[in-house]
């Protein structure tokens, strides 16, 4: 990172890098780089936004399912359905929370916006969104060959998989594995399978409101590129039909704006929106 910053040579240390990659750990500007698969072949995640049968039960009902360990991810949220939750687990049965499925769909792998307006306030940076040249076109849901993890390597992902920078020695030492077996295992045949998630939120990451946004559109992939022009990343989840977006934002009226415009462009068919109340993650 040093070198490519060109923070290198005499009296400039690496090091000087390094502490300001870790003040924005602490701050919550960035978050360490997290790995998720590629679409895969024989790896299927599904996606559901549900609704509670009993509205007198929704809060006990998301605890119950932040203990389910075959979901990977649940958020409680406000609008037509009350939860969004993920899993790779196909026996699950949602019915036994006595749950309705509002939509279900295969998930695909996200995707996390690399942001390039985090020098201008939320206002301006949607006009330079709304400025772009967007395109019909979709994001693209072919596979990328097989899954094809074995042992030591799905146990090695699970331990470095939150944070990409973890040294090989420290993998080693939960592992009883050497350090350069770990590397070899994580070139060859783990990182060649995944996408590398990296996050910026330049006010600290709870200094954002978070809106959900369930958009259908012929301009998936522009939308995306889109978004680059946000001052923070922004999380999006291509459903079969369709996206599902985690948009950062410190300012609703703009962000409902900005669909709206969109809407009124042509760029989206239609869309709807969720505010996430409480998270729980895995």
């Amino acid at each position: 990172m040093a070198k490519n910053m060109g923070h290198t040579g005499i009296g400039r240390r690496r090091a000087t890098i390094s502490k300001y990659v870790n003040d924005m750990y602490e701050n919550e500007i960035s978050f360490k780089p997290n790995l998720y698969f590629k679409n895969l072949e024989g790896l299927q995640w599904k996606a559901y936004l549900c609704r509670s049968r009993s509205r007198n039960n929704v809060g006990s009902t998301f605890e119950r399912l932040k203990e389910e360990k075959r979901i990977t991810y649940v958020v409680l949220i406000s609008g037509f359905s009350d939860f969004f939750l993920t899993s790779k687990d196909s026996s699950l049965n949602l019915k036994q929370y006595d749950l309705e499925i509002v939509e279900e769909s295969i998930l695909f792998s996200p995707i996390y916006t690399i942001p390039q307006g985090w020098n201008l306030t939320f206002e301006n940076a949607a006009r330079n969104v709304l400025e772009y040249n967007f395109e019909v076109g979709n994001i693209s849901r072919d596979t990328e060959g097989a899954f094809t993890l074995g042992k030591m390597d799905t146990e090695i992902f699970e331990i470095i998989k939150n944070d990409a920078r973890l040294p090989f020695s420290k993998v080693a030492e939960k592992t009883g594995v050497f350090s350069g077996t770990i590397k070899e295992h994580f070139y060859k045949n783990i990182l060649p399978l995944c996408n590398v998630a990296h996050y910026f939120f330049p006010q600290g990451y709870k200094s954002y409101m978070k809106t959900y946004f369930r958009i259908y559109t012929d301009y998936e992939d522009s939308i995306v590129e889109s978004l680059k022009y946000l001052p923070c990343t922004s999380y999006v989840y291509p459903f079969e039909k369709g996206l599902l977006i985690n948009l950062f934002h410190g300012n609703i009226n703009i962000a409902m704006t900005l669909f709206q415009k969109m809407e009124e462009m042509g760029l989206v068919e239609h869309y709807t929106h969720y505010t996430p109340l409480w998270y729980g993650h895995f």
